[in-house]
């Protein structure tokens, strides 16, 4: 898939990045955990992000499906497969 030309960082209003606050949020859970395991944690952070990611997208699209795909960079089928996914639709 190509990638965009230009893109503009994702920063939190604190001037973390996506990457920067996933990190920290993802060595706080664990600690939490101490000695146990986490399982299925990589599924569970995806639904987490992905949720919000396409509702916010959903809505600046104005329920366009077919442009939330396509600033997502996937195909509609898919995007309706995740807002199911989501019960989003």
């Amino acid at each position: 898939m190509n990638q965009p030309m230009h893109t503009l960082p994702i920063t939190s209003p604190d001037g973390y990045s996506l990457a920067e606050t996933t990190r920290k949020t993802v060595r706080e859970y664990l600690k939490l955990l101490g000695n146990q395991d986490a399982t299925y944690l990589y599924r569970q952070i995806i639904d987490e992000v992905e949720r919000p990611l396409l509702e916010e997208l959903m809505d600046h699209t104005n329920g366009n499906q077919s442009r939330t795909a396509a600033c997502l960079g996937i195909n509609r089928a898919t995007l309706r497969s995740k807002l199911k996914r989501h019960s989003i639709i």
